[in-house]
């Protein structure tokens, strides 16, 4: 519709210059005469065209920029649809894994206790994944609608890695990947606990998504002057260059085939985005070409002394 409007105005103005010009010289005199704004009649065509080229131009500018905008909305409108396929399918994986072991332990009484155990072990944790599924799609939620700020304190960043990463590493192993991890700063940032960890969660749940079995994950923390600086680095396939502007969008998928834990829900970057911008820093995407792997890249600035 768009570009039938676009290609009707184009030819309207070609119509409209060569009435003009042709007009002009069927009237041309040797005294030329004076219209009724005493403006010479040729003269006067000419600011006719004029005008009317200034006022196409306007109407092809409207049209264009009205036809990006509907090329945005329908991607927009395809990155939902994308995101309700995956969300859906990630939900069905848990529900299922906890459908069969609740239906085995009701239909076998007689199991043994160990065996138990590890089926009760298995739906919370699958329980535990919907439950941060849904958390995702809530916190993205609350950050497009901008109702609620963190309410920022100051965390010192040492006490806090310290725990954080004596949790996280028990899981990215669980799914054969080494996280490594490098502690070297004693400032403090204003920020949430939760807000940090929902950071570190993303990123590092990234990192391993699109690491190979029996790779490593690195995670270092270190003060540089007034900033602390958080990097997850992966030795994954990497992201292509021409993505990375974008990796921060709602709903973006990174263009990264063969992870062994699916393509996620296109919220985790976002969400990292959004987070770190509540707390007054920055987050940026680095990935080589001639080498393996990403990089992520959370600047957060140390809290003023008495803050």
């Amino acid at each position: 519709m768009y570009v039938l409007c676009l290609a009707a105005t184009i030819t309207l103005l070609v119509g409209w210059v060569v009435y003009v010009v042709r007009s002009a010289g069927r009237r041309a005199a040797p005294e030329p005469r004076l219209d009724p704004l005493g403006h010479a009649s040729g003269e006067f065509h000419w600011i006719l065209l004029a005008v009317g080229c200034v006022l196409l131009f306007f109407l092809i500018v409207g049209l264009t920029y009205q036809l990006a905008q509907a090329l945005a909305a329908r991607r927009y409108a395809q990155k939902q649809d994308e995101f309700v396929a995956n969300i859906t399918h990630e939900m069905k994986s848990p529900l299922a894994a906890i459908k069969l072991h609740a239906q085995t332990l009701e239909q076998e009484a007689d199991l043994p206790p160990e065996l138990r155990r590890r089926f009760l072990a298995t739906i919370g944790q699958q329980a535990d994944r919907m439950a941060s599924l849904v958390d995702a799609v809530l916190e993205s939620g609350r950050l497009l609608a901008g109702k609620r700020h963190l309410d920022l304190q100051p965390i010192e960043v040492a006490p806090f890695f310290t725990e954080y990463f004596a949790h996280a590493r028990p899981h990215a192993e669980s799914r054969g990947i080494h996280l490594k991890t490098d502690l070297r700063s004693a400032a403090s940032v204003m920020a949430t606990e939760e807000a940090l960890r929902r950071v570190l969660d993303n990123l590092i749940d990234n990192a391993v998504r699109f690491s190979q079995a029996g790779g490593e994950v690195r995670c270092r923390v270190a003060t540089d002057a007034e900033i602390v600086r958080i990097e997850v680095e992966d030795d994954g396939i990497g992201i292509p260059k021409k993505e990375l502007p974008n990796i921060f969008d709602r709903f973006h998928q990174a263009g990264r085939e063969g992870g062994p834990y699916g393509h996620g829900t296109g919220l985790g970057l976002s969400i990292v985005s959004g987070l770190v911008r509540e707390m007054r820093g920055a987050v940026r995407a680095f990935s080589q070409e001639d080498r393996p792997g990403t990089r992520l890249v959370v600047d957060l600035p140390v809290a003023a002394a008495g803050a």
